[in-house]
């Protein structure tokens, strides 16, 4: 299946096979991953216990990234300025993002703000031990995020995303948890009050 049915009209390709689209003249860039972690192409069943949703243990749930996905696609949407980057090969070693991060253009952005980390209250500061934004953007980022509905704190503590590409270009690269827990296993699942608030709350802060 096309990836690209799920994109707006408007997008562009790079020469790596990432997807991208623009909105505005925005030195913020957007990020989620177009892959999923799984071996082995199965039919999804999806549970749904209250505010969680799952699968039948037969398959990963593929919130990872598809969770991130969703909030780019919704900021799209509500016509938030920015550039919005949809990576390819994140699971198998950010190899869109990795190739993507030589190209010049990407010196022209501040901020690159990934929407990848599992739990609900992470903006990543360190990814694989390696400084990737400031605490002071950090604790900003947290501080405006909080004031609709979440609960969001500094993280020291990031593995490796898409955004970790880009330290050596951009100042401040981060990444922010979109709720998912368990990921790369069949007991992956999605907190999707945490993803609804974070939809509404992007809009709200990154769009000021």
């Amino acid at each position: 299946v096309s990836q690209s049915r799920y994109l707006p009209s408007g997008y562009f390709n790079d020469k790596h096979g990432n997807y991208y689209y623009q909105i505005g003249n925005s030195k913020t860039a957007f990020t989620c991953h177009l892959d999923t972690a799984c071996k082995t192409q199965v039919d999804v069943v999806h549970r749904f216990e209250k505010n969680i949703i799952s699968t039948d243990g037969r398959s990963i749930l593929g919130a990872d990234d598809k969770a991130g996905m969703t909030v780019l696609l919704y900021m799209i949407f509500k016509r938030v300025p920015g550039l919005y980057c949809f990576f390819i090969g994140e699971e198998v070693g950010c190899i869109g993002s990795g190739n993507a991060s030589d190209d010049e253009w990407f010196t022209n952005f501040d901020r690159m703000i990934s929407f990848d980390r599992r739990g609900t209250k992470s903006v990543i500061t360190f990814q694989s031990s390696k400084r990737c934004c400031s605490d002071e953007f950090a604790e900003a980022l947290s501080k405006e995020l909080n004031k609709h509905s979440l609960k969001m704190e500094s993280d020291n503590t990031g593995v490796y995303t898409d955004s970790a590409e880009f330290t050596g270009v951009i100042p401040e690269c981060t990444n922010i948890s979109v709720g998912y827990y368990k990921e790369h296993t069949h007991m992956e699942h999605q907190d999707i009050d945490h993803l609804i608030k974070l939809c509404l709350a992007s809009v709200i802060v990154t769009g000021k």
